[in-house]
């Protein structure tokens, strides 16, 4: 018996193609584009409360897609982040300010955790295209498949690990 998509998927499902075009217009290129729409949604998977109210979901997402287009522009053009030596000295937070956990770190351990409950060719494509960094056509080479076949099993991974996701949280 099959149900109705999972909110995740019903986010997704109305967001993409808006996200993705937002994208394309600041980055200009499809593959790239398909690159950080897709990061957008992983990251949608990790931290997305969907259920907060649809304007907020929407507002969101664009803030997701617009810092993931910063971040491709930094990296693009490899502008040189501000060293601790070019810092006054004293800057540095106490160590009773720092957080009991870093995020980043709760993040990659659910990451790994659900990465273990998918099946192993949704689990390559995904350790492959934003663990590795791999583009579509690179991943489609790792595993003897099409590009357009490595689309697919981008998506239906995605949505795999969204609903596991979900039902973890749930």
């Amino acid at each position: 018996m099959s149900t109705g998509p999972g909110p995740f998927e019903k986010v997704y499902d109305e967001h993409v193609v808006g996200i993705y075009r937002f994208i394309y217009a600041r980055v200009g290129n499809h593959p790239d584009a398909e690159d950080l729409t897709a990061q957008v949604f992983v990251r949608a998977v990790e931290q997305l409360d969907t259920s907060r109210e649809p304007g907020q979901i929407a507002a969101w997402l664009y803030r997701v897609a617009h810092n993931a287009t910063a971040d491709y522009w930094r990296a693009f053009y490899r502008l040189p982040l501000v060293g601790t030596d070019h810092v006054a000295p004293g800057w540095e937070p106490a160590d009773d300010s720092r957080p009991a956990a870093d995020p980043d770190e709760r993040s990659a351990v659910r990451v790994q955790a659900l990465l273990r409950r998918l099946p192993d060719h949704y689990r390559r494509v995904l350790e492959l295209r934003f663990l590795e960094r791999l583009s579509v056509a690179e991943t489609a080479t790792a595993m003897g498949i099409s590009n357009g076949n490595a689309r697919v099993l981008q998506y239906r991974a995605l949505r795999r690990a969204a609903l596991l996701g979900e039902a973890s949280d749930g």
